[in-house]
């Protein structure tokens, strides 16, 4: 299961919990789960306060999330290719068997 690292990182540093940090940061459970799980992208208004209770900077916050959803959108558009590439696969060779039952 893919996650924000940075975040995942800085909350079991510091030992708190997930509801102890959404707490902190005045965020859902629910929010702060898909923030750190990337369900949900990271605001830099979130990564400022995020930056603050861990006594960091928040570009490396916002940065994380950012990089974090390109490598689940990449996943998804690979997925996508993948099935699209095999779609096409079969046309082909539907197309080739019904060419050589024509000759």
């Amino acid at each position: 299961m893919p996650q924000n690292i940075l975040m995942l990182y800085c909350r079991r540093t510091r030992r708190f919990s997930i509801q102890k940090t959404a707490k902190l940061l005045n965020i859902s459970v629910k929010l702060y789960k898909d923030l750190e799980c990337g369900n949900a992208l990271l605001t830099y208004a979130q990564a400022r306060k995020m930056a603050k209770l861990y006594d960091s900077e928040a570009k490396y916050f916002y940065e994380a999330a950012q990089q974090l959803d390109q490598f689940l959108t990449n996943s998804i558009l690979i997925k996508t290719l993948k099935a699209d590439n095999d779609c096409l696969r079969g046309h082909l060779e539907n197309l080739e068997k019904d060419r050589n039952h024509i000759s």
